[in-house]
């Protein structure tokens, strides 16, 4: 019993004893003084660090109070670093085998202030060179439990050699891991609550050996504005500068840093999700609110992708869709706007970039459109825009149509300088109606080079109307002149050119039933049909037919206006014109004239001179009465006869010419069962007159006339019509009328037949046709 009491004694000494040599090597081995001497020397070569006290503990580890290190190693120099609390947690077991493992480090509210930043690939060699001279063994049994950053503040200052602005975070934590237990692949995972940036996650994965590291970030919720966007060098200012956004936003980034073989390669991502911002873009300059949408970076472009917002131009609210690629180092970029509902005017125009001036002067719109905008540009900075707009009920004041429109509809389409404009119709403001009008056209603004073309189907023909014409003048004149009224339709096409002498252009008139009141008479014309053509040259009337006087009027007419001279022609057809009417408009006095007129005129000249004037045609009457025909009662009196006031005439018949200022008759006859006459002679312009008419009389007809009547009977008594002739001369106002002489031994009777027709006089009268007919 004594003996296993002294056994068991033994061997609780010989425990006792060999932990107290334990316990007096580990403490002399951990010491608070050794392991802050440790401490120190480790970093002596990157550097100057302080340690106010260092405390070891077997179960908890090592407790390091008010760390700071001061860098002045190239590759440390211009780093500062302060540490309250530096916890570093050890395996008691390895300890005890005599091997000080340190299994965590926990690091708490460290603060990093950084003078010179290091570039990323300085900072990645130096990982390099280090992890190299250390000969870290790819898997070590250190830091299974890794390295944790807790409340970490940075502080980056401002360095203008580099243009580095000044960066300030707060509240990061993060953890250092190695991959499986090895030192090839470092996971660090980490956190970040700023009080001004938000709320971030991130993940990087460090390959010392390459070197390579791989970052993936998140943040939720964060605020952009101007203080935001600058805190990002290049990117941020960017984005500031073209967009201006206000607003939350959530973000993923994805970046790569790779230096093997010193090849600096960066390649990045970034997502952005917009959630409700509030923008400005300078190739759309107005307002952008409740932007929603992804914008997407990297290494070379930025992209954006499927914007919706709602923009707001004065009292209008418009819904957008903006795409667009944009390149971050050359000048490459495209950009897509769609937008509803637009309220486009001057000063929305004024703001854009490139067609601002010659929007506003050339076209000066206002109103409600859909718009789709295209910006494209190339690497040698060769910029094309293409924009769509598609009216809804717009106005327009164009530079070359003094004529407001309004309520336009249709597409409207430019093309850099060229625009093209297809199916537009408007009305347009002219005097006191509304105009329909239907639009086509090309304008190339640069070159100058338009070419319109408009359809006015149903125009009003009024006073207001014509007097507010663009070219007044002519308005005026048509109407003092023609008092038109009735309905047209308008159909004109425009060629213009930068030089005014190319300017072209094309003008249709097509008349539909108007009334007109023409000459110093005002002859009243209704029911005008047919076309007129305007043109550079001159006016081309085709077709033109109207009522005049119960009768019908047709006719052509062509006037050129650009000869020195204005030369015109034409040729005009009238029929079944009643002459009381005719007459009863042209006379003062009320006349009796009866008959209808028939007849056609062609004409041709030059200029203002009547001189220049020459036409040539036949007028015939029908169913007159000779008591109503002045010449026929002229030459009545002068012979002293008298005429039944029921004597019709069945035809009177003239053919003449003018020219040079004279009417010239080849040809006249009046026919009735009493009396044919036939005449020739002239009638000035001036009114003065020289006419010779030979008169056939029924046979006996002549015993009317005093002494001689007998003897005239007695002469022409082998033929069944008797002759005489007249001249008349003198004025239209004033014409005398006198016999014309006869000369017996040198002149026959029957010499007077010269001046008659080639188809000679109608010698047989009406009851001897009739009597004919019957014995037919």
């Amino acid at each position: 019993m004594k003996k296993s009491i002294l056994i068991i004694l033994v061997a609780v000494c010989f425990v006792v004893a060999v932990g107290a040599f334990v316990y007096i090597y580990t403490r002399r081995a951990t010491s608070d003084e050794a392991i802050k001497n440790r401490l120190a020397g480790m970093l002596k070569d990157f550097g100057d660090a302080e340690i106010d006290s260092v405390h070891f503990d077997f179960l908890e580890g090592i407790t390091v109070e008010n760390f700071s290190f001061v860098g002045t190693s190239e590759d440390a120099r211009g780093k500062t670093i302060k540490i309250p609390r530096i916890i570093l947690k050890h395996d008691p077991q390895s300890l005890i085998k005599g091997r000080f493992v340190i299994n965590n480090v926990i690091i708490i509210a460290p603060e990093l202030t950084v003078e010179k930043p290091t570039d990323i690939w300085s900072l990645l060699d130096a990982i390099k060179v280090n992890f190299d001279t250390a000969e870290t063994p790819p898997y070590m049994d250190v830091l299974q439990q890794g390295i944790e950053i807790r409340d970490l503040k940075i502080h980056i200052k401002e360095n203008p050699q580099t243009s580095s602005q000044e960066i300030k975070l707060s509240g990061i934590d993060m953890t250092f891991l190695p991959y499986a237990g090895s030192f090839k692949d470092i996971i660090v995972k980490g956190s970040i609550d700023d009080d001004f940036l938000g709320n971030y996650s991130f993940e990087m994965k460090l390959f010392p050996n390459d070197p390579r590291l791989d970052i993936e970030a998140s943040a939720n919720n964060v605020m952009m504005n101007e203080e935001f966007c600058n805190r990002f060098p290049y990117i941020g200012k960017m984005l500031w500068e073209d967009y201006r956004p206000v607003g939350r936003v959530n973000a993923t980034c994805n970046i790569c840093f790779d230096n093997r073989n010193q090849q600096k390669k960066m390649d990045y991502v970034i997502n952005v999700n917009l959630n409700g911002l509030q923008a400005m873009h300078k190739y759309l300059p107005v307002p952008i609110y409740d932007l929603n949408g992804e914008i997407a970076l990297n290494s070379k472009k930025i992209y954006l992708k499927s914007l919706a917002a709602y923009i707001k131009n004065g009292e209008s609210t418009s819904h957008a869709e903006l795409n667009g690629v944009f390149d971050l180092y050359g000048s490459e970029k495209t950009f897509i706007a769609k937008v509803t509902n637009l309220f486009l005017n001057q000063e929305l125009l004024k703001k854009a970039t490139d067609i601002d001036e010659q929007m506003c002067s050339k076209i000066q719109p206002s109103g409600l459109v859909d718009l789709t905008f295209q910006y494209n540009e190339g690497e040698n900075q060769k910029q094309d825009y293409y924009l769509r707009v598609n009216s809804k009920g717009m106005e327009i004041r164009l530079a070359d149509f003094p004529l407001p429109i309004s309520s336009v509809t249709g597409e409207f389409n430019l093309v850099n300088n060229m625009m093209v404009f297809k199916n537009a119709s408007g009305f347009i403001e002219c005097g006191d109606q509304l105009v329909f009008t239907e639009m086509n056209g090309v304008y190339d603004m640069k070159r100058g080079r338009k070419i319109f073309h408009f359809l006015a189907p149903n125009v009003s023909i009024t006073e207001s109307f014509l007097k507010n014409l663009p070219n007044t003048a002519v308005g005026e004149k048509i109407w003092t002149h023609l008092q038109p009224a009735g309905k047209v339709g308008i159909s004109g096409t425009f060629q213009g050119f930068l030089e005014q002498k190319d300017f072209n252009y094309t003008v249709d008139v097509e008349l539909k039933g108007c009334e007109l009141l023409t000459g110093i008479h005002k002859i009243p014309f209704w029911g005008v049909e047919g076309r007129l053509e305007f043109t550079k040259e001159g006016l081309l009337g085709k077709r033109i037919s109207a009522r005049c006087c119960g009768g019908q009027v047709e006719g052509n007419l062509v006037f050129k206006t650009d000869t020195n001279t204005n030369q015109y022609e034409g040729v005009m057809n009238f029929s079944r014109i009643a002459l009381e009417d005719l007459a009863n408009k042209i006379g003062e006095k009320k006349n009796t004239l009866s008959g209808l007129l028939h007849g056609n005129v062609a004409f041709h000249g030059s200029g203002t001179d009547p001189k220049g004037f020459s036409a040539e045609g036949k007028v015939n009457v029908n169913e007159g009465y000779l008591s109503e025909v002045p010449i026929i009662l002229n030459i009545f009196n002068v012979l002293n006869l008298s005429l039944p006031k029921k004597e019709s005439f069945h035809s009177a018949k003239i053919k003449f010419g003018v020219k040079e200022g004279v009417i010239h008759v080849s040809e006249g006859m009046v026919s009735s069962d009493t009396v044919e006459l036939d005449g020739r002679g002239n009638i000035d312009f001036d009114g003065k007159i020289r006419f010779t008419v030979a008169a056939g009389f029924n046979k006996g007809f002549f015993s009317q006339l005093p002494i001689v009547g007998k003897f005239f009977d007695l002469v022409v008594g082998g033929v069944r019509k008797q002759l005489t002739m007249v001249e008349i001369k003198g004025t239209l106002l004033n014409p005398t009328t006198h016999l014309a002489p006869f000369k017996p031994l040198t002149q026959s009777i029957e010499s007077m037949f010269d001046i008659l027709p080639k188809h000679g006089l109608n010698t047989t009268s009406d009851s001897e046709k009739k009597a004919k007919e019957k014995e037919l």
